[in-house]
């Protein structure tokens, strides 16, 4: 998903290519370790493992991306030993787009490129939340 982001007289900022950035093929991972189920047979079940295809798996199967990538984010923290105290626990909000969960792994990349905000200054996007 993307993030839409505003400007302040109300106009979407993020409405071309231009503006944000769209997955290509370098966002696929090198490396994809996947694990099937081997020497299971599904000989009772009329659909494919059970699936209801509606309701309550599609639901929760979207949220799951949104969990695992929090754990891998939490997995990326330790790798890079960052104190998790230092940077609190670890919030990700939907859409998490890959500039979220850099910021959210903390490295000292992000650190160095944290930009603190002085008295008085204002975003100069406006982010819509529900």
């Amino acid at each position: 998903m993307e993030e839409t982001l505003w400007q302040q007289n109300g106009q979407l900022f993020t409405r071309g290519p231009g503006t944000y950035k769209i997955p290509g093929f370098a966002d696929i991972p090198h490396v994809f370790n996947v694990g099937l189920l081997k020497g299971v047979k599904w000989a009772k079940l009329r659909s494919i493992q059970s699936s209801k295809g509606i309701g309550e798996p599609p639901l929760f199967l979207g949220a799951s991306v949104l969990f695992a990538l929090r754990e891998a984010v939490k997995a990326a923290r330790e790798s890079v030993a960052v104190n998790a105290g230092a940077m609190g626990i670890v919030q990700l909000y939907s859409p998490a787009t890959a500039e979220r969960l850099r910021v959210a792994v903390g490295d000292r990349i992000v650190q160095w490129a944290k930009v603190e905000a002085q008295e008085g200054e204002k975003g100069f996007f406006v982010e819509a939340t529900a």
